[in-house]
């Protein structure tokens, strides 16, 4: 029996903490492949765990045991009905609808019931302990709950996603889900036969005072303690994928330390020190306030001074501390068991509050992440009043309390003013800025002093995602990755003079634009509506104005756009389809599969060019997009070029696909012509081509299978670390 629940409760959690990054990934590319997606999800998971811990609090006191076995079967089966959990086809959005609506409702029809079946597993096995084991304290399951979570949250990355296509995870986890659901079945009917009717009031546990009423104090804590918790994981999410850098997984680290901090705080009562981890703490938090200004920074904006492993080292270990912190208090805060669905309702509930804060109102009201010092500070006004309810040690009596509490409000308010001041000196005069569901869009003025290189630059979260020279002499020159002295450069360089068709993934600021003549037509597929105003607005980027070629832009995500119309107008037969959607290093993996490059194929003349700008800092993209090269009969050519200050260039990586390996073999003497034209030094560009067998040797990505370990660039991840 014993074995039976602790298994049951892990097993529960686990398929839990499964079912939301498969799905997750399943959704990503049909958004964006944004982090946002994911906050979305994670504010749809907290409101069905609220609701799976309300059925449980509703059925534990209001039906008998037996009752509860027969209402949770019915629902089981219906539950096995509606599987898989993985949205069909159907469910792709089209066109430029709000991405937030859409994600819930897909989420609602496909995973609510099953997940809200599993969330109510760890309250109702803990009140079904408390029947069958009245002498021992049911809290223990939550810590194994918590477990399975942490396991499933680190297995799917890094065992389960390598090596199982998402169809293949998905069925598994749907017979998973049916076995897990016959073992709760088994709890119920083992506990049906105690005898006992209802749960004890007062167990074996010297630490939970055994008043059985609850003041509106001790559901205030209850709500807000975890609710606190859920913000600075979320707020310490975007941090460290958004605003320190978009190494891969670094979303897997927060939830990973939140869920650990679940498991010490409730596994044991001697693990929680009140003034050890109060302590530990505030100086957890100066470190990396120190760390932030000494690199002339704030938690606000990126820099570029401090190490990233240690920035991110700084954010984990402050946020495991305050998460320990606020879950050790709740737990001391633990009632009865007889109190014990309610307290775990109250729990989920201050859980959507949090997630909703972050994922929904903090956008909409917020043009930084502000979300994170708002939390610190909510952190320790909650353990000032914890403090107040449950005395503890003399340190951290009243003065101290509120001298912490000062304190950090003080920090807050220097670091949210750090955050101003930084996007003003680093990044120089910020003239537009606007959050929205893709990321934090800026639009800065920089090196007004100095008339060659006076640009307006856009950045999408850490990203430049590009440039326009101010000075009305060089305003038709691309810069950054599209110069001259890159990959498309040497493409546009050496067209025959003939009309172009060009189609783009991806808009930026419409620098390709620069390239277009009277009669050619470029076609822009961009996602974010408000990456179109910014490149529309001839007072921030003028290269879609003054392009003389006919300019079209489709709004949506490119594929599903693409897929639309072949369906329904046919081939779009593009001369050249470039391919640039890349947001702060975040990679589309729905763009790099077999399935879209068939159908770049035909979008593409059978000589047409596909240009994949491949440049990232953290992923080595040319093995995966030279082994779809050779899966289509393709011939492929990646050129590299280094930064060239006086133009602007920065060091870009572009791979060259066609059918025209003539056209490849004429490219090197196009680049010597423009190097040479320009006074650039011929080191500055350089040619790879691959060979058959290192190609078949990397994994081919489809839809069904991709593997983003593998793309990892190892002396990105050795220095990272």
């Amino acid at each position: 029996m014993l074995a039976l629940f602790a298994v049951t409760a892990f097993s529960s959690a686990f398929l839990i903490f499964l079912v939301q990054p498969m799905v997750g990934k399943h959704i990503l590319p049909w958004f964006g492949g944004v982090p946002a997606v994911w906050m979305f999800c994670l504010c749809f998971y907290q409101f069905a765990l609220f609701a799976g811990y309300g059925y449980a609090h509703l059925s534990t006191n209001h039906l008998r045991v037996r009752r509860q076995f027969w209402v949770h079967a019915v629902l089981l089966f219906a539950a096995l009905a509606v599987l898989p959990v993985l949205p069909d086809a159907s469910w792709k959005p089209m066109g430029g609808a709000p991405p937030g609506p859409q994600i819930l409702s897909m989420l609602t029809a496909n995973v609510a019931l099953p997940f809200l079946l599993l969330a109510a597993t760890a309250p109702l096995l803990q009140v079904w302990y408390a029947l069958a084991f009245p002498g021992r304290s049911p809290y223990l399951l939550y810590a194994f709950s918590n477990a399975g979570s942490l396991i499933a949250l680190l297995a799917y990355p890094f065992i389960i996603e390598p090596h199982l296509p998402l169809s293949t995870t998905s069925q598994a986890w749907s017979w998973a889900f049916g076995v897990c659901g016959f073992a709760i079945l088994g709890c119920a009917w083992s506990t049906s036969r105690s005898r006992l009717k209802s749960v004890p009031v007062v167990p074996r546990d010297p630490d939970i005072n055994a008043d059985l009423h609850t003041g509106a104090a001790d559901v205030l804590l209850w709500i807000l303690l975890p609710g606190c918790a859920v913000v600075l994981f979320m707020g310490v999410t975007n941090g460290l994928c958004l605003d320190l850098a978009s190494f891969p997984f670094l979303w897997v680290v927060p939830l990973a330390i939140y869920l650990l901090t679940y498991i010490l705080s409730f596994g044991s009562a001697k693990i929680y020190h009140r003034g050890f981890f109060a302590i530990s703490s505030a100086i957890a938090m100066g470190l990396l306030i120190w760390f932030r200004f000494a690199s002339g920074g704030s938690l606000g904006v990126s820099t570029l001074s401090t190490p990233i492993r240690i920035l991110a080292a700084l954010y984990s270990i402050t946020l495991f501390l305050t998460c320990m912190l606020l879950h050790g208090e709740l737990y001391r805060s633990r009632p009865v068991p007889a109190r014990l669905t309610f307290y775990y309702l109250c729990i989920s509930g201050g859980g959507v509050l949090g997630g909703v804060f972050v994922g929904i109102v903090a956008p909409q009201i917020f043009s930084e992440f502000y979300e994170l010092p708002i939390g610190w500070c909510t952190c320790w006004v909650l353990f000032a009043i914890a403090c107040r309810r449950r005395p503890g040690s003399l340190l951290l009596q009243r003065p101290f309390r509120l001298a912490f509490v000062a304190a950090t409000a003080l920090a807050v308010g220097i670091l949210v003013v750090a955050t101003v001041r930084e996007v003003r000196l680093e990044q120089g005069e910020l003239v537009y800025q606007k959050r929205n569901f893709f990321n934090i869009l800026r639009v800065v003025e920089r090196r007004p002093a100095n008339p060659l290189m006076h640009h307006m630059m856009l950045h999408n979260g850490t990203t430049a995602h590009g440039a326009q020279f101010l000075q009305p002499d060089r305003k038709h020159l691309p810069a950054m990755y599209f110069g001259a002295p890159t990959g498309i450069g040497l493409v546009m360089a050496q067209r025959s003079g003939e009309p172009m068709d060009v189609g783009v993934i991806g808009l930026g600021v419409g620098t390709l634009a620069a390239y277009g003549g009277s009669r050619d037509r470029f076609r822009f597929y961009e996602i974010d509506p408000d990456v179109v105003g910014i490149a529309r607005d001839a007072s921030y980027f003028s290269y879609l104005y003054d392009s003389p070629a006919e300019i079209q832009i489709v709004l949506g995500d490119a594929r599903l756009s693409l897929e639309s119309e072949l369906e329904h107008g046919g081939s779009n037969d593009f001369d050249l389809l470039v391919l640039d959607a890349f947001t702060s290093d975040a990679i589309p993996v729905h763009l790099l599969t077999r399935e879209a490059f068939d159908l770049y194929l035909q979008h593409l003349k059978p000589e047409g060019v596909l240009a994949v700008h491949a440049s990232s800092i953290n992923f080595d993209l040319k093995p995966l997009i030279f082994r779809q090269a050779d899966a289509h009969g393709l011939q492929a050519a990646a050129i590299s070029n280094g930064y060239v200050r006086r133009y602007f260039v920065y060091p870009t990586e572009w791979v060259l696909l066609t059918a025209d390996a003539s056209y490849l073999d004429g490219l090197p003497a196009v680049a010597k012509q423009i190097l040479e034209a320009r006074g650039i030094a011929p080191r500055n560009l350089y040619f790879t081509f691959p060979t058959s067998d290192s190609a078949r040797n990397v994994p081919l990505w489809t839809d069904d299978y991709s593997d983003l370990l593998s793309a990892l660039n190892p002396a990105s991840f050795e220095k990272f670390w």
